[in-house]
C-alpha cells in the first residue's frame, strides 16, 4: 500500500457497527475506501491479524489495523488534523454522550435484531439480497438467496440470547416506539443529540438506527410513518457535512453552557429505565464470577471457549416479567470507560454531572462498578 492510499474500512451496509464507523469517517471528512469482508484483502491481511471474522475493521496505509468501533473513532480522532471532538469537554455533555453511546451499541440490540429477523414477510427478500450479494457481489438473485441462508440462520440463533422471545416481543416493541417518540420530539429542536454537531452519542445511536431500523423494510416504514424527524436525523448522520438546513442559525457546536435540554432529558430517562437494570445485573454477575474464580490470570481472555460469546446468563425485567439474556462482557468494557471519564472529573464537575445523572435515573451507569476490570488487548477483552 502506498503512503498516499486512503484508509480502508472493511464493512458492509447491513452491518450495525460498520454504520457507526462509516458515519464518523464521513462527518470527519476523512477520505476512505470501503471494502467488503469478501474482498481478498480481508482474507489476506485482516483475518490473520484479528484471528476471527469481525467487521468493521480499519486498516491504515502503513498497515495499522484497528477493530473496535469506539477504538476506531478514537484512533482517528487522535491522528486527524481537525478532530470532531466526539466527546464534549464539558462534564454533563461528556458523560451523557458516553451513556448514549453504550445504549446505542449494546442496549439497542434487542429492537434492532427483533425488527430485522421477526418480520420475514417484509424483510426476507431484502436481507437475503443484502447478505448474499455482499458475500459474493456478482451472484445472481437465486444464488445470492442461497448464499444468505447460512448467515441468516446463524444470526437468528442469537435472538433468544438477547432475550427476544414471544413473551418479550410486546415489551420490546413498546419500549422502542416510546424511544422513537421521545427522540422525535427532541429532534424537532436539535439537528444532533447534543446540539449543532454530532458527538459519540450520535454515532453510537446511529449504528442500530441506520443499519437495522432505517434500512430494513419493516422498521424503516415504522420510523417514516411515526417518527419522521428520527428518520431525518438518520439521513443527516449518513450524509457528508453538517446537513442541517432546517437549523440555519444554530451554531455547529454542542449546546452552550454544558446544557442538556428538557427533551433530551426525556430520552435519557427512557435509557435509564430500559437499560439501567441490565447494566446493574451485568455488573453483579461479573463480580460474582470474579469472586468464584480468583485464580484467573491477568491477561486471560474473558471468553476462552471460541464457541461461546458470553460467560453465562442474567435475568432482567422487561415488560413486567423477567427475561433471561446473555451476559455480554463487552458492555462492561464500555461501562468502565464511563467510570474512567466520571472519576477524572473535578469534584465540582462531578457534582454538575451528578445533577443530570440523578434526575434522569442514570445512576446505574455510575454506581455499579466491577471488582475486577476488563481491558481490550489483541483485539479481544481480557481480565486485568
Amino acid at each position: 500500500m502506498s503512503a498516499k492510499s486512503p484508509i480502508t474500512l472493511y464493512g458492509s451496509p447491513p452491518s450495525l457497527y460498520s454504520g457507526k464507523a462509516r458515519s464518523y469517517l464521513r462527518k470527519a471528512g476523512i477520505p476512505f475506501e470501503e471494502k467488503l469482508h469478501s474482498h481478498p484483502d480481508y482474507s489476506a491481511r485482516i483475518l490473520p491479524a484479528i484471528k476471527r471474522f469481525v467487521i468493521p475493521v480499519l486498516e491504515t496505509p502503513d498497515g495499522k489495523i484497528v477493530q473496535d468501533t469506539t477504538e476506531i473513532i478514537e484512533f482517528l480522532e487522535a491522528r486527524h488534523d481537525a478532530p470532531l471532538g466526539v466527546y464534549p469537554e464539558s462534564p454533563r455533555q461528556k458523560i451523557v454522550s458516553m451513556i448514549i453511546e453504550i445504549f446505542g451499541d449494546e442496549g439497542m440490540l434487542r429492537p434492532a435484531m427483533h425488527y430485522r429477523w421477526n418480520f420475514p414477510e417484509e424483510n426476507d427478500y431484502f436481507i437475503s439480497m443484502e447478505f448474499g450479494r455482499f458475500m459474493k457481489p456478482d451472484s445472481p438473485e437465486e444464488e445470492a438467496y442461497q448464499l444468505a441462508g447460512m448467515p441468516k440462520a446463524a444470526m437468528q440463533k442469537y435472538l433468544p440470547g438477547l432475550g427476544i422471545t414471544d413473551d418479550s416481543i410486546p415489551a420490546i416493541e413498546k419500549n422502542y416506539q416510546e424511544l422513537l417518540q421521545a427522540l422525535d420530539a427532541h429532534l424537532l429542536h436539535s439537528p444532533y443529540l447534543l446540539g449543532g454537531r454530532p458527538t459519540m452519542a450520535d454515532f453510537g445511536l446511529y449504528g442500530p438506527m441506520y443499519a437495522h431500523l432505517a434500512r430494513d423494510p419493516a422498521p424503516e416504514l415504522l420510523m417514516k410513518r411515526t417518527a419522521n424527524r428520527v428518520w431525518r436525523w438518520v439521513e443527516r448522520m449518513t450524509a457528508v457535512g453538517a446537513d442541517m438546513p432546517e437549523f440555519p442559525f444554530m451554531e455547529r457546536e454542542t449546546l452552550a453552557d454544558d446544557a442538556i435540554s428538557e427533551t433530551l432529558m426525556d430520552v435519557l430517562k427512557i435509557i435509564g429505565q430500559q437499560y439501567g437494570p441490565e447494566v446493574a445485573a451485568l455488573v453483579e454477575f461479573f463480580n460474582d464470577y470474579s469472586a468464584a474464580n480468583p485464580d484467573i490470570e491477568s491477561g486471560s481472555p474473558v471468553i476462552t471457549d471460541a464457541s461461546k460469546r458470553v460467560l453465562g446468563r442474567i435475568s432482567i425485567p422487561l415488560g413486567g416479567t423477567q427475561v433471561s439474556v446473555g451476559a455480554r462482557h463487552y458492555s462492561l468494557w464500555m461501562l468502565q470507560r464511563i467510570h474512567n471519564a466520571y472519576d477524572g472529573l473535578s469534584t465540582t464537575d462531578r457534582e454538575v454531572a451528578d445533577a443530570v445523572i440523578t434526575a434522569a435515573g442514570l445512576t446505574s451507569f455510575i454506581d455499579h462498578r466491577l471488582t475486577r476490570k476488563i481491558e481490550r488487548k489483541g483485539y479481544t477483552e481480557v481480565w486485568v
